[in-house]
């Protein structure tokens, strides 16, 4: 918009008061015309208050680190989420560093970005209002949520999709979630201590699935405990290639052609679960534990 100004005769105070109000109702009115923006991380640009390169301080705002170093986006002291936030590039929540994503919030993930996650990332969403992590494109893809040792990821009632977490040597405790459609396999472990329950990690029947894989376990320092949940819908449902006296307790299997892949010296305990094409047999050299399989779905598995 531009403003034109037309010129008055100096020492007419009523003429510069006049001028003024003109100017401000033109200027105001510019203001009010201006779309409203959701937050975008990476942009450089604070377009509102919760942003990670926010640089507020207290309340909902948090302490964000501004522009990031390097290629990536920092998030440094308390930060929190909530609207709709647009990952534009890598995002690095720092050793120390809480980054809370509140419930009903929408995080739109820019192709190849992810949240790396060193300190703490709570996801908050609740079963009216769940948090939506999906792509920024639909059917498109990206790398979710890297979780290295020192971090922490607390997920409860999210929806992910495009995108899955993997884990190597931090803390992941999901619940209530639905989890599908990854570029390859969705929960990746090679280390550190996983606790899923009352989830899903694939589609009900009917659904179309681009995840791979929806476990893949590998390494042998891993604590995971995958209980109460429905893996489905891929062409894997486990790949349990690393791992010992894994807990997959009181799960649904189902619509996945290989139920679980093993490789030798691997162990786990599928006991009180279902399998709609029936318990998986070990491989040489790895132990199944397949106690009191239930003869129909579980009512007692996934999202409450």
């Amino acid at each position: 918009m531009i403003l034109q100004i037309t010129r008055v005769r100096p020492g007419t105070g009523a003429a510069h008061a006049l001028l003024n109000i003109a100017v401000m109702n033109k200027l105001l009115g510019l203001a009010l015309a201006l779309p409203l923006v959701a937050c975008v991380v990476g942009s450089g640009t604070d377009t509102a208050d919760d942003t990670a390169g926010g640089g507020g301080s207290g309340g909902g705002g948090g302490s964000g680190g501004g522009g990031g170093s390097g290629n990536a986006e920092h998030v440094t002291g308390t930060t929190n989420w909530t609207g709709t936030m647009s990952v534009a590039k890598e995002t690095v929540v720092d050793p120390g560093a809480t980054l809370t994503i509140a419930a009903g919030t929408v995080v739109k993930f820019a192709a190849g970005t992810s949240i790396d996650v060193k300190g703490t990332v709570v996801v908050q969403g609740t079963k009216a209002s769940p948090v939506q992590l999906s792509p920024a494109v639909a059917g498109g893809h990206h790398y979710g949520f890297a979780v290295s040792t020192g971090g922490e990821l607390t997920m409860t009632y999210g929806v992910q999709t495009g995108g899955g977490i993997s884990v190597n040597g931090g803390k992941v405790t999901v619940t209530d979630t639905r989890m599908s459609q990854a570029e390859g396999d969705f929960l990746v472990v090679s280390a550190g201590t996983v606790n899923v329950s009352y989830s899903a990690i694939g589609l009900e029947p009917g659904g179309v699935d681009s995840t791979h894989c929806d476990m893949h376990f590998g390494g042998s320092g891993a604590t995971i405990a995958v209980t109460h949940s429905n893996i489905s819908t891929s062409s894997y449902g486990l790949m349990l290639y690393g791992g010992n006296n894994v807990d997959l307790t009181f799960n649904n299997w189902f619509n996945n052609p290989i139920q679980i892949d093993f490789s030798p010296q691997v162990s786990g305990n599928v006991s009180n679960g279902w399998f709609d094409k029936g318990a998986p047999t070990p491989s040489a050299g790895a132990t199944l534990i397949r106690d009191n399989l239930a003869a129909a779905r579980l009512i007692d598995a996934g999202p409450r």
